[in-house]
């Protein structure tokens, strides 16, 4: 690709703005978007400024909405006149919402540029949250009456698709405007032209409300295997389709949010390249603090063994394995049931049947560990201690792996996202048991005091 584009780039060194509008008429976007990061800051407001308005609107609408933003203040006004109306309508109300929050008196005067049926709408999209169905919809769909024939169809078709963000599926509504039934293109091409609409359409029609969570919808399109999905209001008016495109967009910023909560970072819509280094340690701080305070339980309880350390030195080899190990298994149970719920393979309700397949798979991955690691200890020559550390690491292998498996139900059940806690809570919880099962049973073991 670096290849492909090195004229342009070329070019852009050497300011020559022939030579760049000529190369840009048969670059494709997503080139741009893929070197976009690593352009310096002058030449990506020269590229903005120099491509096709369709191509700098691709371009634009693929930007974080606060880059957007800055964009829209600081562009030439014909090119963010050219921008506006390029942009589908969903993608304006985004970068519209990103300038009112930063800049609302230049939000004021970008709304007033739109032409007044645009303006609008992007008003009513604006009023949905952006993590919801309404918030991801556009209203530019094609909806027809049950009673047009197939040969109507297809010449309102001409005269609509410009508009609209997809033409593959068109909405079936009443004279009130309420969802009735859906239909493909494939239908209206292979059917006779004088049949009616509703001897064609589906009735039953999987929609979603304005108020539906981004995640749900993205669960519902990947079920379904759909590439558009109807909205509907709380009297099941349609009001927009939210687009295989916008779901792609949700799975990648839902994935990168729960990637970021199983390390404890809670910071929304954190985008690491842009981040300063004071934003990276506020994000990270704070579980950290709570993490080393509960962390220092594991020291007292070291105190409260002393004398038990002191008789036998040798069990102090073995703490980072213990611990290492029942970390670990918790987290990769947490990991499973985390997701598992994510995902809907498992409900709230399933938690006797997590907490019976759990108490099995603790049980196996605990002996089998606890076999390889006896072999390591009679090798060190401690034999003496074998089955301490033996039944120390079954034991909390199996409690760690309850733990990790049971704690995300839990913080769910209390309403709690259990990405943000479970690891760091398993990981901490691990080492106080780890510390407490393993100095307990070598007490009891050894018969000392």
């Amino acid at each position: 690709m670096e290849t492909t584009l090195s004229p342009l780039l070329q070019a852009l060194e050497e300011g020559d703005t022939l030579k760049l509008k000529s190369l840009l008429e048969e670059v494709h976007p997503q080139d741009l978007l893929a070197l976009w990061d690593e352009l310096k800051g002058e030449h990506r407001y020269v590229l903005l400024t120099l491509l096709p308005k369709d191509k700098a609107a691709e371009v634009f609408s693929n930007l974080p909405p606060e880059t957007q933003a800055e964009y829209l203040k600081t562009l030439p006004p014909w090119r963010t006149r050219e921008l506006l109306e390029e942009l589908s309508l969903d993608d304006l109300a985004d970068a519209l919402q990103a300038v009112e929050e930063e800049d609302p008196e230049l939000y004021r005067k970008l709304v007033e540029a739109l032409d007044p049926k645009t303006r609008a709408e992007v008003e009513e999209l604006t009023q949905y949250e952006e993590d919801e169905a309404g918030g991801l919809m556009t209203p530019e769909y094609v909806a027809v009456r049950e009673g047009m024939t197939v040969e109507e169809v297809l010449r309102f078709l001409r005269r609509a698709a410009p508009d609209a963000e997809t033409i593959y599926y068109l909405y079936v509504v009443d004279e009130a405007g309420r969802l009735k039934g859906v239909l493909s293109l494939r239908d209206l091409i292979v059917t006779d032209p004088k049949t009616r609409v509703r001897e064609i359409m589906n009735p039953k029609v999987v929609h979603v409300r304005t108020d539906t969570d981004q995640e749900e919808v993205a669960r519902l399109m990947a079920d379904y295997d759909f590439t558009v999905l109807p909205v509907v209001d709380e009297e099941g008016h349609l009001v927009g389709i939210v687009t295989v495109d916008d779901v792609l967009d949700v799975l990648e910023e839902e994935a990168t949010e729960d990637i970021h909560k199983l390390a404890a970072v809670d910071v929304p819509d954190l985008v690491y390249s842009q981040a300063s280094p004071i934003t990276l340690w506020l994000a990270r701080v704070r579980w950290l603090v709570i993490l080393i305070l509960t962390g220092m339980v594991t020291s007292s309880i070291l105190q409260g063994f002393e004398s038990l350390l002191e008789a036998v030195t040798a069990l102090a080899f073995y703490v980072p394995v213990l611990l290492g190990t029942g970390g670990n298994t918790g987290n990769q149970s947490a990991t499973l049931i985390i997701r598992a719920l994510a995902t809907r393979d498992l409900d709230l309700k399933d938690w006797r049947k997590v907490l019976f397949k759990e108490s099995l798979v603790g049980s196996l991955l605990g002996l089998t560990l606890a076999v390889l690691l006896l072999g390591k200890v009679v090798l060190d020559g401690h034999a003496a201690l074998a089955p301490v550390v033996g039944l120390a690491l079954f034991s909390l292998v199996l409690f760690a792996n309850l733990v990790g498996a049971m704690l995300p139900v839990v913080l769910r059940r209390l309403g709690v996202d259990p990405a943000l806690v479970s690891n760091p809570l398993v990981a901490t919880l691990s080492d106080i048991s780890g510390l407490l099962i393993y100095l307990s049973v070598a007490r009891l073991l050894l018969d000392l005091a």
